[in-house]
């Protein structure tokens, strides 16, 4: 039995998988790298939406950078929901020789990956961070772990039909009203950041309640063995659910206006339209389907490529395997310079980035195991669950009564 380290941002996992599918950087656990290579492809999508030039330009840049707005990010939480699996057991009876253990983990990594996330927020930077989002994904996403995959892909499927209607009716209520202006006023993470626990669930741009379904299906990809799934079937299917999902809602748009891509604004008006969209961060079950199905063909894709040519993917790989560091660095670099992290930026920015993302990561891995914010969520994590659990396992500080 092998195990694997992957980040989502970072997220530690255990799964067996065929030696070819998995690299080994500088001693540290060895990872299926068409994972890493699908999580390497997100960021520089990320990078695309923030620094990119505009989908307006045509032709294959134009084409490349519509593709990378929305399907990044839903790629990037797909395989959030797969590493959360692989940690707590992949295929195998999730988390089973220590499930209290592995649920704390997951915990407090969450809580970590959002502290960084409320951090770049409170920054003031135009990019819209997503990693407090992750982190309330993460701590969601614990009651479903023990979940078989056929189970989690129901679930899903069901949070995909309700999870728009459910947002669309609290975001219309939410919108001035006086419970708003309460959290607003006593919850520390808005104080903090300015974007607040009911951005995160509900109101903001990844909001959970349209997001899990992501999660849910990257859970059952990890219970079904990810390494041992037909990347034909898998391709298949990505292809069959985008299709659908992006054809219907095609056909169905001009039966009503024109839906606005992103959730809908503070005037508390209830536009069903909506739902019928596909645009990015609309939430609406057609963007869920066909961003699921996108996520689909893409990992199928990584996953046979990266088996057959590991060279030639070697640095996507190594950026998608300290993700959360690359993350981070772009954000920052994003404030220095000064950028609005709106696409309509040259290509050669866009360029830089992907290329300063690449040989940061390839010489990072000279010398270390771990990215620097992989390592720091890492120890921070052990040390913290190997805490809690000699307390509850210490008899002294147990106050329960024997007989």
């Amino acid at each position: 039995m092998s195990t694997a380290t992957v980040t989502a941002p970072p997220v530690e996992k255990a799964a067996e998988k065929p030696a070819e599918q998995t690299t080994e950087t500088n001693g540290v656990r060895p990872r299926i790298r068409g994972i890493d290579l699908a999580r390497g492809l997100a960021l520089f999508g990320m990078f695309a939406v923030h620094v990119g030039p505009s989908s307006d330009v045509g032709g294959v840049t134009g084409a490349l950078m519509f593709v990378a707005s929305g399907h990044s990010s839903i790629l990037f939480a797909t395989l959030a929901g797969l590493s959360l699996a692989l940690l707590s057991g992949g295929a195998t009876p999730p988390g089973a020789s220590d499930p209290r253990r592995t649920r704390l983990r997951i915990a407090v990594r969450g809580l970590l990956i959002m502290a960084i996330g409320v951090t770049l927020t409170a920054m003031g930077t135009p990019v819209a961070v997503i990693l407090a989002y992750y982190g309330v994904f993460f701590l969601l996403a614990i009651p479903f772990l023990r979940l078989t995959a056929r189970t989690l892909l129901v679930i899903a499927g069901c949070w995909a039909l309700a999870g728009p209607v459910v947002a669309l009716l609290v975001q219309s209520w939410w919108w001035g009203s006086s419970a708003a202006d309460v959290v607003a006023r006593v919850d520390p993470i808005t104080l903090i950041s300015g974007e607040g626990i009911d951005q995160l669930l509900v109101t903001g741009i990844y909001p959970a309640v349209t997001w899990m379904p992501f999660i849910l299906v990257g859970l059952a990809l990890g219970r079904l063995d990810i390494a041992r799934l037909s990347r034909t079937t898998m391709l298949a299917i990505g292809i069959g659910m985008a299709f659908v999902a992006y054809g219907f809602s095609a056909l169905l748009t001009p039966l009503g206006p024109r839906p606005v891509a992103g959730p809908p604004d503070a005037s508390g008006s209830l536009d069903w339209s909506i739902l019928l969209g596909a645009d990015a961060h609309t939430g609406s079950t057609f963007e869920i389907v066909g961003g699921i199905g996108v996520a689909l063909a893409v990992l199928a894709v990584c996953l046979a490529v990266a088996e057959r040519l590991p060279r030639l993917t070697r640095p996507v790989v190594a950026a998608g395997s300290m993700s959360l560091t690359i993350y981070v660095l772009h954000v920052l670099t994003i404030n220095v310079a000064g950028l609005d992290a709106m696409p309509g930026q040259p290509l050669w920015v866009l360029l830089a980035f992907v290329a300063g993302a690449v040989a940061f990561a390839l010489i990072w891995f000279r010398f270390a195991r771990r990215g620097p914010l992989e390592s720091l969520v890492h120890s921070t994590t052990a040390a913290l669950v190997t805490r809690k659990s000699s307390l509850t396992t210490d008899p002294t500080t147990d106050r329960r009564t024997h007989s």
